[in-house]
């Protein structure tokens, strides 16, 4: 089983990735393969909307997100970790989110199937009334459009200083059960 985990952070070792690593080393407790990419620490252009995609389910743009697209297509398990902006996800988790109108266009318009896979997803803010709404929205329509089936979030508000998630048990222990979790929902029981 792979787990991919996706980071959209811009900050190294901040607390949305802080929180991924924790659910994928919850996955890896359970026996799955892990993945994790940085999205802020990748070329990815924007999305163009040429709408090329929807003739092929193929992007023209040849950027690092090519490497992405075999591995979104694979995973069992998509975790996408965000920090919360206006309510909203990380404009480096929106452009690779963007970019995956290939992927929609591959599922949703030319009817090409993917083995059946979930998503999650791990939203933090740094007020502590943050609202998730948005982005909670959004990154369910991406899971969806791709062709996963969105089944947990966590979303973790207060989280103003770098080393918050660190130093916070109970949201490093709901991480961890996150990825134990996820993975259980797909293994068969004996």
């Amino acid at each position: 089983m792979l787990v991919l985990g996706l980071n959209g952070s811009p900050r190294r070792n901040g607390n949305s990735e802080t929180l991924l690593r924790e659910a994928l080393r919850g996955a890896e407790a359970e026996g799955a393969n892990t993945l994790k990419f940085d999205l802020a620490f990748m070329e990815i252009a924007p999305c163009e909307a040429c709408q090329d995609c929807f003739r092929n389910g193929e992007c023209v743009l040849l950027d690092e997100m090519c490497r992405l697209y075999d591995v979104l297509d694979q995973a069992d398990v998509i975790i996408v970790s965000s920090p919360i902006y206006f309510s909203g996800m990380s404009a480096q988790t929106k452009i690779a989110v963007d970019r995956c109108q290939a992927l929609w266009a591959k599922r949703q318009l030319l009817k090409v199937g993917r083995k059946e896979g979930i998503g999650a997803m791990i939203l933090v803010g740094a007020q502590p009334n943050a609202k998730f709404d948005n982005a909670r929205s959004e990154l369910r329509a991406f899971l969806t459009g791709i062709g996963l089936r969105p089944v947990a979030d966590l979303t973790f508000g207060g989280m103003d200083r770098r080393e918050a998630a660190s130093n916070d048990p109970a949201a490093l222990s709901k991480a961890f059960e996150l990825g134990r979790k996820l993975v259980r929902q797909l293994t068969p029981g004996p």
